[in-house]
């Protein structure tokens, strides 16, 4: 009971304290090497690994490559454009824990064209979808929405060497087809919206599923993080990939005037739910903490990127 007593208490602290505009404006203001690291390592995977279909044991990214152009050579290069596209077409990634946040996505579109974003709180949720709707008209100087996202989406686009960040906007609201409620805790996360998350194919399951910065929050113990992994990893194909990005040492944040609780976080807390959940470790990496208390008010000590497959 004592545990059901903490666990409503942290879903109403997030209800009713939780406020999109506040939380970007503390941890969002701008582009940061913590943030930095995040988005590189989205990129690499889904842009220059090409979401794992391009790495093996055997295969260097550089004969893959010439593999690819090789290819093209083949093909028509109207035909190659429409082949990818259904390509794209097929590939389904899932975001768990959007929060208001949509700088997750913009790699990911590089490499599917249905992306399901999904958040615990109805007031994250509404402010990504407000986002997706918004244009060049409505995005006017001086608004928030150009003040924080637009430096983020250059930074993707000069990775990318795309011509321009509005590129990629446009790509990520092309790409987007859904935000559903979710809740880790649950067996079925997404709370039996599979109409609205399966894309046209039908299907249910994800070829990559990203979460950044959720489930050491929407969770309590350690037991509890590890029963959040696996319910999350039910909603992954088999050969799928899961990128679980996240604080190192962490035992809260703070916002709103409002202390938010953490599951304390290592390297070791979270290959053991991986592998327990039967998914097996591919890549790890670390980013020393380089943001200053005052900046960050959470004490994190690193951040980390762990990219699994589901065996």
């Amino acid at each position: 009971m004592a545990m059901e007593s903490k666990r409503l208490a942290l879903e109403k602290l997030y209800k009713d304290n939780f406020q999109p505009e506040e939380y970007l404006s503390t941890y969002y203001r701008n582009l940061d090497p913590e943030v930095e690291f995040f988005l590189r390592n989205l990129h690499h995977f889904f842009f220059v690994s090409n979401g794992g279909e391009k790495s093996s044991a055997t295969t260097s990214v550089s004969e893959g490559l010439e593999k690819q152009v090789e290819r093209e050579a083949d093909e028509d290069e109207k035909v190659a454009k429409k082949k990818e596209k259904r390509v794209k077409e097929k590939r389904r990634v899932l975001e768990i824990g959007s929060g208001p946040v949509p700088i997750s996505m913009i790699s990911a579109s590089s490499w599917s064209e249905w992306i399901v974003c999904s958040d615990f709180l109805e007031q994250n949720r509404q402010t990504i979808k407000h986002w997706l709707t918004m244009t060049a008209v409505t995005l006017a100087p001086g608004r928030h929405e150009v003040e924080t996202w637009l430096p983020f989406f250059r930074y993707v686009a000069e990775l990318e060497r795309a011509e321009s960040e509005a590129i990629l906007l446009d790509r990520v609201r092309h790409s987007v087809r859904a935000v559903v409620p979710c809740n880790v805790l649950l067996t079925d996360p997404l709370m039996d919206n599979k109409d609205t998350a399966c894309n046209a194919d039908g299907h249910s399951l994800y070829d990559v599923i990203i979460t950044t910065l959720c489930l050491e929050f929407a969770t309590l113990t350690v037991e509890e993080y590890s029963t959040a992994v696996a319910n999350v990893t039910r909603l992954l194909r088999p050969g799928g990939f899961l990128i679980v990005q996240g604080a190192l040492e962490n035992s809260h944040y703070w916002h709103n005037n409002q202390e938010f609780p953490s599951v304390v976080l290592n390297r070791a807390i979270v290959e053991s739910a991986l592998a327990d959940a039967g998914c097996q470790t591919v890549d790890w990496k670390e980013l020393a903490r380089c943001c200053p208390q005052q900046e960050k008010p959470a004490d994190h000590s690193a951040v980390f990127y762990c990219l699994a497959r589901k065996i």
